[in-house]
């Protein structure tokens, strides 16, 4: 049985979102501030850049009780907290972080649209709905950080749990507004290929070739060449994973595709 290769965007998306996550941080102290407060905090930085994501969240949690008044050192320690929590995998308490950050700050799409993502991973995906849908309420253009992620994680919330119909409406509402990618392609392919539909595969895989974005385009390459394979142009097949090969280099699984496909 050949193996699809997957989008990555999941396992990448750690790090993606961590990127979003301390873009949005304000590093600004207030008054009252002390120099102790601002070394933990930076030593609890340290600590999740480490991995060490448990004992950052017990730090940020100490500073947060210590704060006497909600101040932007406060919103900046929660916001870190959040992101620790997150890595952690305590979807649940990211998004207990990110609604005390709409009480004491504002109500921020991204704020929305972090906890969307931490509900999605949890499985929560009708709460995620709602966090996502309450978002882009306020972010009309969207264009907040998150949105992107949220709408993702969404989408392959309902995959995993063999929502298969709702999966591509959020996939296609994604492309209707402009947001298509490589990535949202090779899902709407893998569906299509997982489903034994490889000429519609093939066709959403040419929507996707044409972008220019990284996300997938690895993916959507390898998945294009399994689909002919199993429609029997083996010609073409080994065509392809040749170019994969010399684009991308060769593994033990290429490698094999390629022997097996020589052998036509």
């Amino acid at each position: 049985m050949k193996r699809f290769k997957r989008n990555n965007w999941r396992a990448r998306s750690t790090g993606r979102l961590a990127a979003v996550l301390l873009a949005s941080v304000l590093l600004t102290a207030c008054g009252g501030v002390t120099e102790e407060m601002l070394a933990a905090r930076e030593s609890a930085i340290a600590k999740m850049e480490q991995g060490d994501y448990e004992e950052a969240v017990a730090v940020f949690n100490d500073l947060v009780e210590e704060a006497k008044k909600v101040t932007e050192f406060e919103l900046d320690v929660l916001k870190y907290r959040a992101e620790a929590e997150f890595l952690l995998e305590d979807y649940e308490a990211a998004v207990h972080t990110y609604r005390t950050l709409i009480e004491v700050d504002k109500a921020l799409p991204e704020y929305y649209y972090f906890a969307a993502i931490a509900m999605a991973r949890d499985g929560q995906l009708e709460e995620a709905l709602s966090l996502l849908t309450s978002g882009k309420e306020l972010d009309k253009k969207s264009e907040a950080a998150g949105f992107f992620e949220a709408t993702m994680a969404l989408a392959e919330g309902y995959e995993a749990g063999g929502q298969a119909e709702a999966a591509r409406d959020v996939y296609q509402e994604l492309i209707d507004g402009g947001h298509g990618s490589t990535a949202i392609y090779n899902r709407l392919m893998l569906m299509a290929m997982n489903a034994g539909d490889y000429e519609e595969a093939l066709k959403t895989a040419a929507k996707g070739l044409i972008l220019t974005d990284g996300l997938a385009m690895q993916e959507l390459k390898f998945n294009e060449a399994v689909c002919y394979e199993y429609l029997g142009d083996f010609s073409k097949a080994l065509e392809l994973f040749r170019a994969y090969a010399a684009e991308y280099g060769t593994d033990e699984r290429v490698a094999h595709e390629i022997a097996f496909l020589e052998t036509r």
